[in-house]
């Protein structure tokens, strides 16, 4: 998701008519972009703001939405976002997973119920939601994933989003996984491929 900085340019002119809440649904879009950086800490909103995400057709208008979302940090917002990442629209998906990756107070609560989530593809959303949380657990739940989870492509997903945190001490849980799955290729040449560096950074 293309998070949006609020600059002055986005604040609305004054001939703007009706609350922020109420342009969300204007047919305009660009009033309704504006009407939802309006609305930045305004925690009354959230609701409508929710509503809005999987009802916006413009992906700037979706990406403004999501980023007054994510600035409130709120475990209703999370808990709202959440299952969007099973939608079948992909680019809400992604858009989704950016905006809880940028929300390290509330995320982790939810870690539980989304790793242990029958979708396999909810999983390695997860994974993809932990690579770029900034919280210093994230390098450890990813571990966790590895060490864990029944399907390859969720292993091969979380490894890819620890290998740049990893360090020596997540060789064993790479060389594990990798034991685990003989048959997958790709998750074998990408442990393989990584080993080399952490075996040399622990010595």
């Amino acid at each position: 998701m293309g998070l949006v900085r609020r600059q002055a340019a986005d604040a609305p002119p004054p001939a703007e008519e009706g609350t922020a809440r109420q342009r969300l649904e204007d047919a305009d879009p660009e009033r309704r972009r504006r009407a939802a950086l309006d609305l930045e800490g305004d925690a009354e909103a959230v609701p409508a703001l929710l509503a809005r995400v999987p009802a916006e057709p413009d992906p700037a208008v979706r990406d403004a939405v999501l980023t007054t979302l994510a600035a409130l940090d709120h475990a209703d917002v999370a808990a709202g976002l959440a299952p969007h990442l099973r939608s079948d629209d992909a680019a809400l998906r992604t858009a989704v997973a950016g905006a809880l990756a940028a929300m390290p107070a509330s995320v982790p609560a939810l870690l539980p119920t989304l790793l242990a989530d029958p979708d396999h593809d909810v999983r390695i959303m997860t994974a993809m939601i932990l690579a770029d949380l900034p919280h210093p657990g994230a390098a450890e739940w990813l571990a966790e994933i590895v060490a864990a989870d029944r399907h390859p492509n969720v292993v091969a997903a979380a490894i890819d989003a620890l290998l740049p945190m990893a360090g020596p001490e997540h060789a064993d849980v790479l060389r594990a996984a990798r034991d685990r799955f003989p048959d997958d290729p790709f998750l074998r040449f990408t442990v393989d491929a990584a080993l080399p560096d952490l075996q040399e950074a622990g010595t």
